[in-house]
């Protein structure tokens, strides 16, 4: 499909969620989907009301254009931080021992490699 159509597709789909959540999900064949966020989006309007409602149908459509519901989305959305984060997090040093570590002499003026220690 051409990204023109897509495009419309996905601006039906939208204005269809503002009259009954689960609409995008219909028009994409997956009944079963859409008929649960249909159910889920009316029980929701008469319990939360139109916050509920509007969740229930964003979760739908973010359903139908990219295969993932709200909860995946922000999940994926925070792991990819996450990782970008350690990515970008400086490296320590690995543990030195510290029998390896150089002993300035500063009588001597000099620096030696610390000897091994005796068990």
């Amino acid at each position: 499909m051409s990204e023109g159509v897509q495009q419309i597709s996905n601006g039906v789909k939208l204005v269809g969620e503002t009259l009954l959540p689960g609409t995008s999900l219909l028009m994409d064949g997956r009944v079963k989907e859409g008929a649960a966020h249909v159910a889920v989006g009316l029980a929701a309007r008469v319990l939360l009301g139109p916050i509920g409602w509007g969740l229930v149908a964003a979760n739908s459509f973010a359903n139908s254009v990219s295969n993932q519901g709200l909860v995946g989305m922000a999940t994926g959305l925070a792991g990819d931080a996450r990782n970008a984060l350690r990515r970008e997090a400086p490296q320590q040093d690995e543990a030195v021992d510290p029998a390896e570590q150089p002993v300035e002499d500063k009588k001597a003026g000099t620096v030696t490699k610390a000897a091994p220690a005796k068990a």
